[in-house]
């Protein structure tokens, strides 16, 4: 009989090492259970994106042969031929865009992560001090609000104008852009940090620095996640926006130029090119920070 009243069956000759077998067994059952579970989300997340992007073909092609508007909606076969001969570079036509595909998409490559990295190096310990210091944020606050409602895009004219045309004016075009999502998202984060985990690491003799380590960062690490997510995103935007006003190199200035010469074709195989270029920089970067952080802390990414 346990300490509540109820009898429980006594197995002969268990002692603390069979139930430590015993727990052992089902850890493992759980955690194969947990493994199956994850690879069949993974293939049901496979399946339907596959459905979608079949879907969205279909549509394309159809729009493009059923109205004639190959000239300027190419097919999608007609686009992937153009994308592999430029990967290849085995041109069908003759190549009016300066350097090699791979060139102009490292050069758009390293403005867009150089601007979002000397954003992250701004905003995200900015942010952290105006989410937990009431006196900071009263100051610096209202100034990046008012800041704030300017388009990325307007301020290009002031970069060329401060900066001239190349790489240092596309690089700021972006960390201006950057810089707000990944502000607000890590402020919002600080600020949301439940008051009673604080004063709990108070009252075990936590550090500023301590606290800091254990309970601000860990709490505030899936809104960073976030803005780095969204930030990425923008970066690519804005730096095709750049390109094609700033530079005369890089993917942006691809499209610009794909526009005048009037070759649909090539204008979309650069965005198909940036649609992937953009999603593997996403995965490397946001998807590695959030693996190593969110599975050693334990915490759901929002």
């Amino acid at each position: 009989m346990n300490s509540d009243g109820l009898l429980t069956e006594q197995i002969p000759g268990a002692g603390p090492e069979a139930e430590v077998l015993a727990a052992a067994e089902v850890g493992s059952k759980l955690s194969e259970y947990g493994r199956l579970r994850r690879q069949r989300e993974r293939r049901r997340r496979f399946r339907r994106g596959a459905i979608g992007l079949a879907v969205v073909l279909c549509a394309w092609q159809f729009m493009a042969v059923a109205y004639n508007l190959q000239q300027i909606l190419p097919t999608p076969l007609v686009v992937a031929k153009t994308v592999f001969n430029a990967l290849t570079m085995h041109y069908e036509q003759r190549w009016l865009y300066g350097p090699n595909i791979y060139e102009h998409l490292a050069a758009s490559f390293v403005r867009a992560i150089s601007g979002f990295a000397v954003a992250a190096v701004f905003a995200i310990p900015l942010g952290l001090l105006v989410g937990r210091i009431t006196a900071f944020r009263e100051y610096v606050d209202p100034i990046i609000r008012s800041l704030y409602p300017i388009p990325g895009i307007a301020w290009i004219p002031l970069a060329i104008l401060w900066f001239g045309l190349g790489n240092t004016a596309v690089i700021f075009v972006v960390f201006i852009a950057e810089f707000f999502p990944l502000y607000f998202n890590t402020e919002a984060g600080a600020r949301s940090i439940n008051p009673i985990l604080v004063d709990a690491g108070r009252c075990f003799g936590a550090t500023r620095l301590t606290l800091f380590r254990r309970v601000i960062l860990p709490a505030a690490i899936p809104y960073i996640i976030t803005g780095m997510r969204i930030a990425l995103g923008g970066a690519w935007r804005m730096i095709v926006a750049g390109e094609m006003l700033a530079s005369q190199t890089g993917i942006g200035s691809v499209l610009m130029e794909s526009r005048f010469q009037f070759r649909a074709n090539d204008l979309m195989m650069a965005m198909i090119l940036i649609s992937v270029v953009g999603f593997a920089t996403e995965k490397l970067i946001v998807g590695t920070l959030e693996k190593k952080t969110t599975q050693k802390w334990e915490v759901k990414v929002l």
